[in-house]
């Protein structure tokens, strides 16, 4: 018996053990996009060099809904200059508004390339409409997916994918996406040289993130 016991152990062993190395080669994915639920508060440190301006600021945002053209769309409220990003109901954005009026919109609409992994690379041409300056530009974009990881930001600790973005407008940057929460964590935005407004760069963290309902 003592024997048989012994036997049996080792095998939930091996099974066990099987198992969690199994778990521990799955790649993180994330298969889609989840926004906050409506009401969800955060706020973000904005910091700003060069041609994206100079100081400090603190943005507080919102999330809401709302429609726009007929269709339903969730919308980010509190952006910089008193501005509204509208969206998709899957995350895409469709741009940037102010008191319900489009000041910029992305055609093809602004998004990551669901589902998110590890090594996962895309390219697109987009063509961005600037409405106080009446005219619309065109340009390409390349995004991967870099890793997945632990980022430690003044508003906690959260699993992110960090997500790498050059154009060509002169324009580089990073974006720690946290799928639990809904939003981004922390960016890293550069204006190159070449980029029409001239150099600059942007820091921005997560300073507190409030979950409707709780």
């Amino acid at each position: 018996m003592l024997k048989n016991l012994k036997r049996e152990g080792t095998v939930l062993f091996a099974a066990t053990a099987l198992l969690t190395a199994g778990c521990a080669m799955m790649a993180p994915k994330a298969e889609r996009y989840v926004a906050p639920p409506v009401g969800t508060t955060w706020e973000r440190s904005q910091t700003d060099t060069g041609s994206y301006g100079s100081g400090n600021a603190r943005l507080t945002s919102r999330r809401g809904e709302g429609t726009w053209q007929g269709q339903s769309i969730i919308t980010f409220e509190g952006a910089a200059g008193g501005l509204a990003v509208y969206a998709q109901p899957n995350g895409a954005w469709l741009g940037l508004f102010k008191s319900g009026a489009p000041v910029v919109t992305f055609d093809p609409p602004q998004s990551y390339q669901f589902p998110l992994e590890v090594g996962k690379t895309w390219s697109r041409e987009q063509r961005m409409t600037l409405f106080p300056a009446r005219r619309t530009v065109s340009y390409s974009l390349t995004q991967k997916v870099e890793t997945y990881e632990d980022v430690t930001v003044p508003g906690g600790t959260f699993k992110a994918f960090k997500i790498s973005t050059v154009n060509t407008l002169g324009e580089e940057g990073l974006t720690w996406f946290s799928p639990e929460l809904g939003i981004f964590i922390k960016q890293s935005l550069k204006r190159t040289a070449k980029h029409a407004q001239g150099p600059g760069t942007r820091e921005v963290e997560l300073l507190s993130y409030k979950r409707a309902g709780q």
